[in-house]
């Protein structure tokens, strides 16, 4: 542990005014030299700051006696937008509506205010029209504004909640709420899913940075106030807020997303409940249930603390809302039946797709009717709703277009807005080393300014940034008014030299190097921090390291920006630094910064940093969790912590840097338990436990379950591979898999998605083992491969070893897991354990597939199950009016998944056809959607080698792309994947502006993409719409594909 001069509390004056007060509002006592923690032995009692007002309640109940069960239903719906119509509205009473991440009028991302004004007043005059004899009652429309209006492009961005958490400022959580519901109501909208009030205890969790705080107090001090700028007294330039996620989103084991929150109920009442008593208090509305389970019991479904314990101990009156499809995950339900949900307490239910609400619409009907769900329930449900709407003046204000903000596009990213944005990003800044006092910088410093973050805008806003997960966004376009990093330094420094890659790093022209380096975007599960994974940056993203390291050895002083989403192990960074600051994830005004970085005019600190770390700082890369008050508290910067100009800093540059090359969840390698016990996967001819035999192709690369019938042949549509069963060991114990082209074979997790532990495999010498016959030797490359969750993956090649064995005769071929694993599979989350690919024709039948224990020699040579390289001498075609180099490449494949799990229905949701004839040019023509694929599905166009291909005697990728539909999309990406997990990354190659019916010529150049192997390739080229937009309907052709 460094010795680090201690710093000033956290707890500054107001702080403590306001917990005081907060304390006493609550009608709890404090005791000097008592836990805060301690105070509840049970729930409180919340006194709303919005009383009861006995003629609302006499109205409500004459509403709800003039309504139909129909409409009393229909008003416990939340669809979301581009899944309902204003026909939907008054055809089925809908009560709300919901635009998700990515979702804008008319998919159009650069939708203005009266686009979504426009669409707001068509849904409010569907929900008022009686003409019917129903009941007129207001819609409601719920968005993610929670930093900022951020699903609106040129809206005020401000640093995400674990900065404000850092910057010890009730009062400006108050500001920033109020901008956030001003801007929210230019466009129409009445209500955000904001605040989120987690109190986050493991920094893996992908959604850290929307805690506030580790510590309650300041979840507690912060939720009140973030209502109260939202709600207002609920004039029209205030929306309605929302509590979530209730409860214990951020106290789940190892930080999972949507996981299992093991805690006793004291700390649920004492650590995870602290935003709620404040939210509550200031008279919050809405409370969202959480995705995560609470002792193994999801909260979508828990009575016990949905209905006793918020609704009963609690005292709270207005709507609890589920999240998106939450009730799927209750034991029992699916997304569209869930009768535990609704009697557990939830009013509101946020069921997406058309399909499915409609589903539930009518099953929920059914279980009224038939007495599963009793008449006070609903009544209770429609009553809370009416009374948030009520409150809200939803009944007595204009439609949306009317009101008094509505259109005023001059709001949006406002100069004053953005001023409240620039301070917040100041205030949460962290200084976390600031050796030889090298900051503050004079203006007439010479700077090179490098980092991949520097001048990128969407990695410092973030996930919940215009699409759901932050990402695929033009910097150009998509950030109208905001200012990067780098520009904000430009504006204050008088010399300034940008290279991102820091190579021309020179004492003789720099006097100091500012690196923005960080985490890029993700939101929710997507940025959990699981399997092989640690906290430590470096291991994470090397070229940040690389970066630095190559700065420093040119002599030049570095100043380290650090733009993430967490607290990270950063020991290496920390040392190669000259000054450290936690930035956060600033959002749109980069220019919060350099107000602080630098001096002023006259030579004077302009501001100084008054940033404290709201979370601790790790010291190890699997020192998680850490938090304030843990019995063996040591972090290497404790909550708190945070340097001024004036303090001195004792860091030093000799931190230890420590080495871990495997996941926090792992046991080292060749240590821990282990099993004599095989993993039986296929035995005697039946799948064993839960893993389900699958087979697929390019026709459909999301696969097709094998029926275990013996009288039953499965096969792939497009025909490339049929199963069908045979005699073995016994009768009927083995499937015989016969190739006509490209084609797999697996054993896979039957919850696919949910990878598995196998640590003590790995430990304990495992092949992974199967008898086969050959019946026809294969014709092309085959592989074995173990996936932990693709494109996570290890891969030998066992083409040569078939080939070799005599037709006709079984043999036991065991594949040392080692081998797997050092080409890089997890062994500690494996989905697909076993996987045989083909490239061309093949006959062989299996039977006996396990993970056998003790079967590997002590000293394995994996170097002949190295899979085979294919070599690019030079430009390559690969599809020029029709397939080129068939000896190379496969012909093209569609990989399409659903609700994040692989598509498996028939017939495919791209229909592919890679020869077709358009006007005597023959191109790959791909239509996205189908009646069968009903769910939200997404898909990809595939161009894979036979091989792993090394294309690094090439400069790019050139193909051409015509649009004929954009649909609803709002853009096309393509990419190169590398060795299954790097690549180029989604490249956004048309908007949907471009041009239709035009070919358009795109060249992917590979010195653009530093992450990207090109002596590794294993997809030469994928092209699908923006994953954060609708596929359906969407049409485009491609041609002329080449290596150049």
């Amino acid at each position: 542990m460094p010795d680090l001069k201690p710093i000033r509390s956290l707890m500054q004056p107001c702080f403590l005014l306001a917990f005081f007060l907060c304390l006493t509002l609550l009608g709890c006592k404090y005791e000097a030299g008592k836990d805060y923690f301690d105070r509840y032995t049970d729930w409180p009692r919340i006194q709303s700051r919005i009383p009861t007002d006995p003629a609302m309640e006499a109205r409500i109940q004459e509403l709800i006696a003039q309504m139909t069960l129909e409409e009393k239903v229909g008003q416990m719906i939340q669809g979301e937008l581009q899944h309902v119509t204003p026909e939907d509205v008054r055809n089925y009473h809908l009560g709300s509506v919901l635009n998700g991440g990515g979702s804008w009028p008319d998919t159009n991302k650069y939708a203005t205010a009266q686009d979504w004004l426009d669409i707001a007043d068509a849904l409010w005059e569907a929900s008022m029209d009686d003409s019917d004899g129903h009941v007129a009652i207001p819609i409601i429309w719920g968005t993610d504004a929670v930093h900022g209006h951020s699903n609106v492009v040129g809206a005020t961005l401000f640093p995400h909640n674990i900065g404000l958490g850092a910057a010890n400022d009730p009062k400006l959580i108050r500001k920033i709420g109020r901008v956030t519901a001003q801007e929210v109501a230019v466009t129409g909208i009445d209500w955000t899913f904001a605040p989120t009030l987690a109190v986050v205890q493991d920094d893996r969790w992908g959604r850290t940075y929307e805690g506030y705080s580790e510590d309650g107090r300041i979840v507690f001090n912060y939720g009140g106030e973030m209502v109260r700028g939202l709600q207002g007294d609920f004039g029209e330039d205030h929306v309605v807020a929302t509590a979530k996620h209730f409860i214990g989103d951020g106290g789940t084991l190892n930080g999972n997303d949507q996981g299992d929150t093991q805690v006793d109920e004291n700390t649920l009442i004492n650590l995870h409940a602290q935003g709620y008593y404040s939210a509550l208090r200031a008279g919050v509305q809405t409370v969202m249930a959480s995705f995560n389970s609470w002792n193994g019991e999801k909260m979508h479904g828990n009575g016990y603390l949905l209905n006793d314990v918020l609704k009963g101990k609690m005292g709270f009156d207005g709507l609890i809302v589920s999240d998106w499809n939450g009730i799927g995950q209750v034991d029992g339900c699916s997304d569209t039946d869930c009768i535990q949900a609704i009697n557990a307490g939830i009013d509101l239910f946020m069921v997406p797709y058309a399909n499915d609400w409609k589903a539930f619409y009518q099953n929920t009907l059914n279980a009224v009717n038939n007495g599963d769900i009793s008449m006070d329930r609903i009544n209770d449900a429609v009553s809370r709703i009416l009374r948030v709407k009520l409150r809200a003046g939803l009944f007595e204000k204009p439609k949306p277009s009317e009101r008094q903000l509505a259109g005023k596009e001059e709001l949006l990213g406002s100069s004053e807005h953005r001023k409240v944005a620039r301070e917040a990003v100041r205030k949460s800044l962290v200084l976390l080393k600031n050796h030889d006092d090298l900051l503050p910088l004079s203006r007439d410093t010479r700077v090179l300014v490098a980092g991949k973050s520097a001048n990128s805008l969407s990695n410092q806003s973030g996930g919940w940034t215009i699409s759901w997960q932050g990402t695929s966004l033009d910097e150009e376009k998509d950030f109208p008014g905001a200012t990067s990093i780098l520009q904000g330094i430009q504006q204050v420094a008088d010399n300034v030299t940008f290279d991102e890659s820091g190579l021309t790093a020179d004492p003789n022209q720099h006097d100091v190097a500012i690196v923005v380096i960080g985490e890029t975007p993700y939101a929710e599960g997507l940025g959990d921090l699981e399997g092989a994974k640690t906290l430590e940056h470096a291991r994470n993203y090397p070229e940040d390291l690389a970066t630095i390291e190559a700065i420093k050895a040119a002599g030049v002083p570095v100043v380290t920006l650090f733009v993430s989403g967490r607290p990270l192990y950063t020991n290496k960074e920390l040392n190669q630094s000259d000054a450290f600051v936690a930035a956060w994830l600033p959002g749109s005004e980069g220019e919060g910064i350099a107000d602080v970085l630098f001096r002023n005019n006259h030579g004077r600190v302009n501001h100084d940093f008054k940033g404290r770390l709201s979370y601790s700082w790790p010291a190890a890369p699997c020192h998680t969790p850490v938090n304030k008050g843990d019995d063996d508290y040591a972090p290497l910067f404790p909550f708190g912590y945070g340097l001024s100009y004036e303090d001195t800093d004792t860091l030093g540059n000799d931190l230890p840097e420590e080495e871990r090359n495997y996941g926090c969840t792992q046991s080292e390698p060749g240590t821990g338990d282990t099993t004599d016990e095989p993993l039986n996967l296929f035995v005697n001819g039946s799948n064993q436990d839960n893993w389900v035999m699958r087979i697929g192709a390019p026709s459909n690369w999301g696969g097709k379950e094998v029926s275990m019938d013996p009288a039953v042949t499965t096969a792939i549509d497009g025909g490339e591979v049929e199963v069908s069963t045979e005699d073995g060991i016994i009768q009927f114990s083995a499937k015989r898999v016969k190739w006509a082209d490209v084609g797999q074979v697996y054993m896979q997790a039957s919850e696919v998605n949910l990878g598995q532990d196998l640590t003590t495999y790995y430990n304990s010498k495992t092949s992974v083992s199967f008898r086969v016959k050959v019946n026809e030797a294969p014709t092309g490359d085959v592989t074995l491969s173990a996936h932990c969750i693709y494109p996570c993956l290890g891969e030998v090649n066992i083409g040569d070893t078939l080939k070799a064995l005599p037709v006709g005769e079984w043999q036991t071929i065991n594949v040392p897991l080692v081998c797997l694993v050092n080409d890089g599979l997890d062994y500690s989350y494996v989905n697909t354990p076993f996987l045989i690919y083909s490239s061309s024709t093949a006959d062989i039948s299996l039977e006996e597939i396990t993970w056998a224990p003790n079967t590997a020699p002590d000293e394995v040579d994996c170097s002949d199950l190295a899979p085979d390289t294919l070599t690019l001498t030079g430009p390559t075609d690969l599809y020029i009016d029709g397939m080129e180099n068939t000896d190379i490449f496969n012909d093209p494949g569609v990989w399409a998944v659903s609700s994040w799990e692989p598509y498996t229905e028939d017939p495919s949701f791209v229909t592919l056809d890679s020869a077709y004839d358009d006007g005597g040019n023959i191109v790959v023509d791909a239509t996205y959607g189908n009646p069968a694929a009903e769910h939200v599905a997404k898909g990809v166009v595939l161009f894979k080698p036979k091989a792993t291909l090394d294309a690094s005697a090439t400069t790019k990728v050139s193909f051409d792309i015509k649009v004929k539909d954009f649909a609803s999309s709002t853009g096309i990406i393509a990419k190169v994947v590398c060795d299954g997990e790097c690549g180029t990354g989604d490249i956004v190659v048309l908007d949907n502006l471009s041009d239709l019916d035009v070919w358009h010529h795109v060249d992917i150049v590979f010195a653009d993409y530093p992450e990207l192997d090109a002596g590794k390739v294993t997809s030469a080229l994928e092209v699908l719409p923006i994953w954060d937009s609708e596929m359906r309907n969407v049409h485009f052709q491609l041609d002329n594909i080449r290596f150049e």
